[in-house]
């Protein structure tokens, strides 16, 4: 018997969440749940039949700098949890006390269900992002498993973000408290494991959705937290490795601690946090996670080279059009693209000098063959070779991970999938084209959310896709009836081609000399091992 007892009612639901696309209501049979905290008491979603329950604490309301703790129990009735302070996060009441997550099941289901879950760490470069973001909530996906016959609860959360969640320099590694975010999300990972069969959920079929980080945590160790994976557009770019990162990161904190006036990491434990928060958002994109040791061991490069990953059936891909936002642009020679190129030194890995005419030539002055793709020349670009410069910014930060990443894994004998999403959205910028994170509209596939075209083109993408997404959370296979044939990596070295009235499947080979350059540049500068072909 549980100590005490927490509540979500109906109407806490309706007054604070904003993750949900429908009307809640308690009028039917309220659905309760109860679990090792105590009992939860959910809501009704009558457009589609489905249950929700939200805010739910997976750990003890957090003390600043310091990892998680196992979640309370509590007495009366909760609230729908804040977001995480993050960067773009003030749209949403924020909070310190933030580490929560929601679900999303079939009406009906019970203990005895046994379902398929599909966990959501949500992205947003670790300093923004929520689990309460209205175009990343699971009900669509949800409703789609419903109609195609394979149901499965969705779980999305909270997890901390900014200085909050990934401290560095020298006090934080000596404290251990360098990827406190990833920390929280393996805690998730583990409230799931303990508590989601009370939900209807099958905890030895977690589909972990989000951060690939854990695929390689604690040197790849398996703490069956999930038992398979889907990455989408994700590479480990934000981490160098190719100067001393602990003196680097020391040197932006001790910048951080004279924007507060604090001299220290305990100043920083007390400081009010309107203070701390805007401070971290001028360094928004310098608190990333580190290595620190122990669920980084090293870096992530090394350890895919090394083999030491988890094992499991992964979906994988990226977007046309990623470099679009993640290039240096205004270039209109090759001097100022390398120079370019050089800059990835100091964010992402090393470029080796004696390797830039073999760059340039496998990456042609040709506009018509830049991102983003289907633009001609790119007249209205910054720069007469921002197109090129694009399509090697994209491929060195994703594209190139995403090849040798789903080669390793099929390797490795696991079913493996992987796509390319060339959509543009509809009213999209040209200039932007699908780009990175473009896919994520028509995974979840949101429509009052989303500007899908009103000819229904977009909904018929987005329907497939989400059919692939829940087939390959049922099955660890994302084919399904309404689509073309999607071949396992391990047999085929193909992509799934993801476009309006395009979608197939086509080799994975585009750009393959200038890709190759790139993984075997990550490869011998990230961990000093010769590259394999």
């Amino acid at each position: 018997m549980f100590p005490s007892t927490y509540v979500f009612t109906g109407l806490a639901a309706v007054a604070a969440v904003s993750a949900i696309p429908s009307s809640l209501t308690n009028r039917d049979a309220v659905p309760r749940v109860t679990v090792r905290n105590g009992t939860l008491q959910g809501a009704v979603l009558p457009n589609f039949n489905q249950e929700f329950f939200g805010g739910i604490p997976y750990a003890a309301p957090p003390a600043r700098f310091e990892p998680p703790t196992p979640a309370l129990s509590y007495n009366g009735t909760l609230e729908y949890t804040d977001a995480c302070w993050g960067s773009g996060n003030d749209i949403w009441p924020q909070s310190e006390n933030c580490l929560s997550l929601n679900i999303v099941r079939p009406a009906g289901t019970d203990e005895h269900s046994n379902l398929p879950v599909m966990f959501w760490a949500h992205g947003g470069g670790f300093w923004g992002g929520s689990g309460r973001d209205q175009t990343q909530n699971g009900s669509y996906l949800v409703q789609t498993s419903m109609d195609l016959g394979h149901p499965i609860i969705f779980v999305s959360i909270n997890y901390r973000l900014l200085i909050l969640g990934y401290p560095s320099g020298h006090e934080a590694h000596a404290a251990g408290i360098e990827n406190l975010g990833l920390l929280d999300q393996r805690v998730a990972l583990a409230w799931v494991q303990e508590n989601i069969e009370a939900f209807g959920g099958n905890p030895k079929k977690v589909t972990f959705q989000g951060e690939r980080y854990h695929l390689v945590a604690y040197g790849g160790r398996n703490d069956n937290l999930f038992s398979s994976a889907i990455v989408e557009s994700g590479s480990f770019y934000e981490m160098p490795c190719n100067y001393n990162i602990s003196d680097i990161r020391e040197a932006t904190y001790q910048k951080f601690l004279a924007d507060t006036t604090c001299g220290s990491l305990s100043c920083l434990k007390t400081l009010d946090i309107d203070t701390l928060y805007n401070v971290s958002l001028k360094y928004f994109d310098q608190f990333l996670p580190s290595i620190d040791g122990k669920l980084i061991e090293k870096h992530p490069a090394q350890m895919w080279a090394e083999g030491s990953f988890i094992k499991v059936p992964l979906l994988m891909g990226t977007n046309q059009d990623e470099g679009t936002i993640l290039s240096v642009t205004g270039v209109d020679n090759d001097t100022a693209l390398q120079a370019g190129i050089t800059s990835l030194n100091a964010t992402s890995y090393v470029v080796d000098a004696s390797v830039f005419p073999d760059l340039l030539a496998a990456y042609p002055n040709d506009p018509t063959q830049g991102v983003p793709m289907g633009t001609g020349r790119g007249l209205l670009a910054s720069g007469s070779m921002d197109k090129r410069s694009n399509v090697m910014f994209g491929d060195a930060i994703e594209d190139s991970p995403r090849r040798w990443i789903t080669g390793l894994m099929a390797g490795a004998g696991q079913p493996t999938f992987s796509y390319h999403f060339r959509q543009v959205p509809y009213m999209a910028s040209l200039s932007i084209g699908a780009t990175h994170a473009t896919e994520l509209a028509y995974v979840f596939g949101d429509p009052t959310k989303t500007k899908f075209d009103p000819y229904g083109h977009d909904e018929s993408l987005s329907l497939m896709m989400r059919g692939a997404w829940v087939s390959f959370v049922h099955h660890q296979d994302p084919n399904h009836k309404n689509m073309d044939h999607w071949p396992d990596f391990r047999h085929k070295k193909e992509n799934m081609a993801f476009v309006i009235n395009g979608t197939k499947a086509e080799n994975d080979d585009y750009r393959q000399d200038g890709i190759q350059i790139w993984i075997d540049q990550r490869i011998k500068g990230c961990s000093g091992l010769a590259p394999k072909h």
